[in-house]
């Protein structure tokens, strides 16, 4: 097959029923289209980034205020007698 019967039958493939000879795709075209596709993809992987960057530091941030929140210090926990160890673990009605 030649090139321009490949980038005939590519033509073909892309526009299906509303497929015209005289759209048929170029060199030219095809180099564009492609240029426009990657600079697509380059400004969606930036924004893709960018969104698990702030999905990242947002759980981050969370986790340690959480884990802040619910964390007793050592000697708390020396402090305590097993009774209030037992409360803080968790009551027959949990």
């Amino acid at each position: 097959m030649t090139d321009e019967q490949l980038l005939e039958e590519y033509s073909k493939e892309i526009l299906g029923n509303l497929y015209h000879p005289s759209d048929n795709l170029t060199v030219d075209r095809l180099i564009g289209s492609h240029r426009n596709l990657r600079q697509l993809n380059i400004e969606r992987n930036g924004a893709f980034d960018e969104a698990r960057k702030k999905g990242y530091d947002a759980g981050y941030e969370w986790g340690v205020k959480n884990a802040a929140a619910n964390s007793i210090t050592l000697d708390e926990l020396r402090k305590m007698t097993l009774q209030e160890l037992a409360n803080l673990i968790g009551t027959d009605d949990d």
